[in-house]
């Protein structure tokens, strides 16, 4: 048997509050050295040898990425994470498996969480406010309304890959936020597709009331990252096109970096050529 620890509570809180899904470099990240010691695996396995995590089997194991092990929610881990939420075990809504047809991309959306997470504590001036991840938005999605490029009036749900709120402190005192919705892009591939099925329809939910009364929040921009330099510019030719000018900014996750992510100039803003940072440095 096992006797968990703080640290453990803490590890399943923080596996369901990530979409359900932590892999052993992340956890070991942010609860461990961070150096891949053997520890975090040993305690993880203890987890899953007393049920309150869950692993692939042999079947589901080839569909993980090289050199990654995951781990998500089983039974009794839920039902620690619903008691320290002072909530009955029935009533809390948790992830029973992973997507494994996207276990890449929602790993690459968690090491984003945990970089903006890493620069905040790195600065006294910055605070992570609020992070909702993607599961909130595809069990609650918003619709917009929005103009198709052949003029045509389209309505379409919004899910974006989550949605984060920075305070920012200025010499003033003064808290300015700042408001983000995050799209993580895997393809290597050019897509045409991009401007009907995000920009258009990304730029009419910036402006909508539905964007201001969910988040509290009149001005938001969307953070695109994207798997390489060449994919970069062609979709921030399309948000020029497409009216996303000043409202889209792309990266790629070569060039984020923990501590990096929110004051160093690695986006690139749509409408503009020269690299900036997200929020002042």
């Amino acid at each position: 048997l096992i006797r968990l620890t703080v640290r453990d509570k803490r590890i399943l809180e923080t596996i369901h509050a990530y979409d359900g899904l932590l892999s052993l470099r992340q956890i070991d990240r942010l609860f461990f050295t961070g150096k891949g010691r053997s520890q975090p695996r040993a305690r993880m396995r203890l987890l899953y040898d007393n049920a309150y995590v869950n692993m692939p089997d042999p079947i589901t194991i080839h569909q993980v990425p090289i050199s990654e092990t995951i781990y998500w929610l089983d039974q009794k881990g839920a039902a620690i994470v619903a008691g320290l939420r002072g909530q009955p075990a029935t009533r809390l809504k948790w992830r029973k498996q992973p997507r494994f047809s996207l276990i890449e991309h929602d790993l690459k959306v968690n090491d984003f969480r945990i970089a903006v997470r890493g620069g905040c504590q790195q600065r006294n001036d910055v605070k992570l406010r609020t992070w909702i991840p993607e599961g909130t938005f595809a069990s609650q999605p918003d619709r917009v309304r929005f103009d198709t490029s052949s003029g045509k009036t389209a309505t379409r749900a919004v899910r974006p890959d989550g949605y984060f709120l920075i305070d920012f402190k200025t010499r003033r005192d003064r808290v300015q936020p700042f408001s983000f919705l995050l799209e993580v892009y895997m393809s290597t591939e050019d897509n045409p597709r991009f401007a009907r099925e995000n920009i258009r329809p990304g730029v009419a939910y910036l402006k909508s009331r539905q964007y201001a009364e969910r988040f509290a929040q009149p001005h938001g921009r969307y953070l695109v990252v994207t798997t390489g330099r060449h994919r970069l510019l062609n979709m921030k030719a399309q948000a020029e096109r497409h009216g996303g000018r000043n409202l889209f900014y792309f990266s790629t996750f070569d060039d984020l970096r923990a501590g990096t992510v929110l004051t160093e100039p690695v986006w690139m803003l749509a409408g503009h050529q020269e690299s900036r940072s997200i929020i002042p440095s």
